[in-house]
């Protein structure tokens, strides 16, 4: 299948805009355009004056800031990077890739190690199971280790000088496993170290074909990968549930789930403190939390972001922008960008007023393919064919209480951004909803899992 189908597919999401191509120069002023193959999904990486860019046919491309010029560039996997960012820590870039990541010097782009996780093997049929999968998966670091959790489910420690292994987390058998038929899939895509502790998003199907699943959100120590505590969330769904990392407020965890719904955990306590979510939330939402200061940014599936407060996740602004984000979100200091599928917006971070929205540059065939990456005020982004660079915009395109009336379309479905509600924003409602399982560009492995 064509890969951009598959984005499109998996991503249930496109927008419709008014015609015009290219940038709107009244808005985005472009730095720079560098034509690469295809389209990578990972987060770029900025290290000094230089950012890192993966593209689609499975090459790090180191450019500099100031042009986009190529420094080097190294092919890692055929596969395509297709992990959800890119990292640099101790001058060593770290790229997730389909079933394995790969570590390079930050300098020649040299290979240093490439790491592959433990087995998937629910499911598989004996001596067929393959590594757990990584797409999509946001890795994290400290300097001495980074921490990959994958499909299996999976969190490794690798030293990210060596490759060498220093622990691997697996849940084993758990409460909703059942005895006869063994265990069922599950998988970590998302995890966030601080001080000593990683922390882990995980997945878990209740029955053999994900028809239920459940979400977990699991401590590790981070020296030695005992496992120090795990919670499950209060929420009933199917398929996958959670794919985004945790972000952290203070002393509380956040988890947002595909279906949109918000968690605050307290560490110490193991206690939900907060959660959120809009009513009539009606799309699943890819992009994960995002804190910045004292405030929490969620996409909270209604067509609109949210900025909440972080210390009991109260709404302080809702931002309406369409249908639902495809990649996870760049707060900057002022702004607050992200892709949904075709186009690019940005937010103002003080009102959640649109400021931006603009379709890929310098293509007929438009599709934001990363997440957005930031330093010194430019904008760091990898479109279909070439990664983008661009100034923040500084000044708000349209009126303080203007919202651009467009038809955002999105598998035969068409919202008028100006209709949707703007009260009644907690819901109070049982936590019942359904996540999206992504779709895999890999037939053998798609056959696999529609075969459980």
């Amino acid at each position: 299948m064509d890969q951009r189908l598959v984005v499109t597919l998996f991503c249930v999401l496109g927008s419709c805009h008014d015609g015009s191509t290219g940038l709107d120069t009244n808005r985005i002023v472009e730095r720079w355009f560098q034509p690469q193959s295809g389209f990578g999904r990972a987060r770029p990486a900025v290290n000094g004056n230089v950012v890192i860019f993966g593209a689609g046919d499975g090459q790090i491309v180191a450019r500099t800031i100031a042009s986009g010029s190529p420094l080097w560039s190294t092919l890692v996997d055929a596969d395509g990077i297709k992990g959800a960012n890119l990292l640099v820590r101790s001058n060593v870039v770290v790229a997730p890739s389909v079933f394995r990541t790969t570590a390079l010097d930050a300098q020649t782009g040299q290979i240093l190690w490439k790491y592959e996780a433990p087995l998937d093997t629910v499911g598989a049929a004996p001596g067929s199971a393959r590594p757990g999968m990584v797409i999509d998966s946001r890795i994290d670091a400290d300097n001495d280790m980074v921490f990959i959790p994958a499909w299996g489910a999976s969190v490794s420690a690798v030293d990210i000088r060596s490759g060498a292994v220093r622990w691997i987390w697996q849940p084993g058998v758990m409460s909703g496993d059942s005895a006869t038929s063994g265990v069922f899939a599950s998988g970590s895509m998302g995890v966030k170290v601080t001080g000593d502790t990683v922390f882990a998003t995980l997945w878990h199907f209740t029955n053999r074909l994900g028809g239920t699943s459940e979400p977990w959100l699991v401590a590790i120590q981070k020296t030695s990968g005992v496992e120090l505590w795990r919670l499950q969330l209060p929420l009933e769904g199917s398929g996958v549930l959670v794919e985004s990392a945790p972000a952290l407020f203070q002393n509380l965890v956040i988890v947002h789930s595909l279906s949109a719904r918000t968690f605050a955990v307290d560490r110490s306590t193991r206690q939900v403190v907060w959660q959120f979510s809009a009513s009539g939330h009606t799309v699943s939402t890819l992009a994960g939390p995002e804190v910045a200061g004292s405030h929490v940014y969620v996409d909270a599936g209604d067509g609109a972001i949210y900025q909440l407060r972080g210390s009991d996740g109260t709404v302080e602004w809702r931002g309406v922008f369409g249908v639902a984000t495809t990649r996870d979100m760049l707060v900057t200091d002022t702004r607050v960008i992200f892709p949904t599928g075709t186009e690019l917006h940005v937010i103002d971070r003080s009102t959640g007023n649109e400021v931006s929205v603009t379709v890929e540059p310098h293509s007929s065939d438009p599709l934001f393919g990363s997440a957005a990456a930031s330093s010194g005020g430019l904008v760091f982004i990898t479109v279909f064919g070439g990664a983008w660079c661009f100034v923040v915009p500084y000044r708000n395109a349209f009126g303080r209480s203007a919202q651009r009336k467009r038809r955002t379309r999105n598998a035969g479905l068409c919202i008028d951004s100006t209709s949707l509600s703007m009260s009644s924003v907690v819901s109070t409602t049982p936590l019942i909803s359904c996540g999206v399982a992504p779709v895999r560009s890999d037939r053998s492995l798609a056959k696999k899992r529609g075969s459980e």
